[in-house]
């Protein structure tokens, strides 16, 4: 404890004090700078991927017809793995679209990170939940294998990530099909 008069120590505070809300504003500024340039990537990359359209059904008449409009999970991930800057790589993306992304601590990120969001992000493309939100369908490891040398993996490497991300508890790997584990759905 410093033996300077109280009033000083209190004048001191103040000054850190002072100091530390425009440090605050400063940081503030900067990662609100960093989140648009982000969300900036991110479009480029969803006008890469783009958007899947299925005919639903249509009336009995012919005259009216429904369509859904889903986003390529799989496809933006892969897109955005070229699209954000380096050192920033997806953790996830949810069935909502939303995404997280995550700034490795680098300034490069490895392929081995960027791989497995792809991988995460087909995994959760292709499985398949009821009302409830539990399991109906899962894909094959195959079926995995192939959409990620569809999206630029090589396949040797992917079956190395995924199993990996298999070790992580991230999927589960069970007579050929590839299922979320535990830390699937971490962000």
């Amino acid at each position: 404890m410093s033996d300077d008069p109280l009033h000083e120590r209190m004048a001191r505070y103040e000054q850190l004090a002072r100091e530390a809300r425009e440090r605050a504003s400063e940081r503030d500024a900067v990662g609100d700078e960093v989140g648009d340039r982000l969300a900036d990537a991110i479009a480029e990359a969803v006008d890469e991927a783009g958007v899947s359209v299925g005919a639903v059904d249509r009336s009995r008449d012919g005259h009216h017809y429904r369509f859904t409009a889903r986003l390529d999970r799989a496809a933006l991930v892969a897109a955005l793995t070229d699209a954000l800057p380096a050192g920033f790589v997806v953790s996830h993306v949810n069935d909502d679209g939303s995404l997280s992304i995550e700034w490795t601590g680098s300034d490069r990120t490895p392929s081995k990170r960027e791989h497995g969001a792809v991988l995460k992000a087909i995994v959760a493309e292709a499985t398949e939940t009821d009302a409830d939100g539990l399991i109906e369908s899962v894909p094959s490891r195959t079926a995995v294998l192939d959409r990620a040398e569809q999206l630029g993996i090589d396949r040797e490497d992917a079956a190395d990530r995924l199993s990996r991300l298999a070790t992580l508890d991230v999927v589960d790997i069970a007579d050929g099909r590839v299922y979320p584990d535990t830390n699937f759905s971490r962000y």
